[in-house]
């Protein structure tokens, strides 16, 4: 079953797609009519470093259609051969390779549900059972006070009337969904 279907912005017949098991593909001809015609390569494949486990989240970056950044459920503790919540995944035409570049540095084992970029500054943020952090210096801190301690199913960043402006929308688990206004 899929998990997980993103189109890139700045081409979109190219799309990412996850499953519940853990695979990651990638299409560069997504709006090839027939759909038939359509193609999908399977990236988790080409490396070891992918944890194997149920993606929860994917976004993929606004300059490269070869690169997502994936959220992954699950604890490390679980699958210790297989650790990681999430990753910078890269995927290079040229040499058929994918590389899965951990992020989780000061994260602990902590499932994540979901990942949503500001494009203008580049911060990640992601959702877990916990809350919702966001990456600064390459440390996972709160995202910001006020934002829900409970259960994050899901993020969406959405911009502003001005072009610097973004608003972090947090959907939670018994608590409403959340607004974070994020001023450039």
């Amino acid at each position: 079953s899929v998990s997980i279907v993103e189109r890139a912005e700045q081409d979109e017949s190219t799309l990412w797609a996850a499953t519940i098991n853990g695979r990651v593909f990638i299409s560069h001809n997504a709006d090839e009519d027939p759909a038939s015609a359509v193609t999908f390569l399977r990236l988790d494949s080409l490396s070891t470093a992918d944890p194997g486990r149920f993606p929860t989240g994917l976004t993929v970056d606004p300059n490269n259609e070869n690169h997502a950044w994936i959220t992954y459920s699950g604890f490390n503790a679980s699958t210790p051969t297989e650790p990681g919540h999430i990753f910078s995944v890269t995927y290079n035409p040229g040499n058929g390779t994918a590389t899965w570049t951990s992020l989780d540095g000061t994260l602990g084992d902590l499932p994540l549900t979901d990942v949503a970029r500001d494009d203008v500054d580049g911060t990640l943020y992601v959702s877990s059972d916990f809350g919702v952090l966001r990456r600064s210096g390459g440390m996972w801190v709160v995202a910001a006070s006020g934002m829900p301690n409970v259960e994050v199913a899901g993020l969406t960043m959405v911009d502003g009337d001005h072009q610097q402006d973004k608003f972090l929308y947090a959907a939670s688990h018994g608590l409403g969904a959340w607004k974070l206004q994020i001023d450039h």
